[in-house]
């Protein structure tokens, strides 16, 4: 009796912790608003959904993005040419961290 209660409980755990991985998986990468560097040259980035805006010196490219562990993946169009750009990436609070340089919301 205890095998069998025991064996439903871990099932129920186990879907559980399935649940909140998944959920976790789905709703923690996607970024929403505008963030901007604090440094010497005016940056921003602009996130809506998987839609991604960049802006600096006066020029903007627009594309899609994907969080992948510590990265961010970039893939825009500028001046017809297609580019996809990698760079290292960490977020805390309002605060955003892209190839090194800071972006506050």
């Amino acid at each position: 009796m205890y095998m069998k209660r025991n064996k439903r409980l871990l099932a129920i755990l186990l879907a559980v912790i399935l649940c909140v991985t998944m959920l976790t998986a789905c709703g923690g990468s996607k970024l929403s608003g505008t963030y901007h560097s604090q440094g010497l040259i005016s940056q921003s980035f602009t996130f809506d959904g998987d839609q991604v805006t960049m802006s600096a010196f006066g020029i903007n490219a627009s594309g899609t993005y994907q969080i992948d562990g510590g990265q961010i993946i970039i893939t825009y169009t500028l001046f017809g040419q297609e580019y996809t750009w990698e760079q290292s990436f960490s977020q805390s609070g309002n605060v955003i961290n892209i190839g090194g340089t800071e972006f506050e919301k």
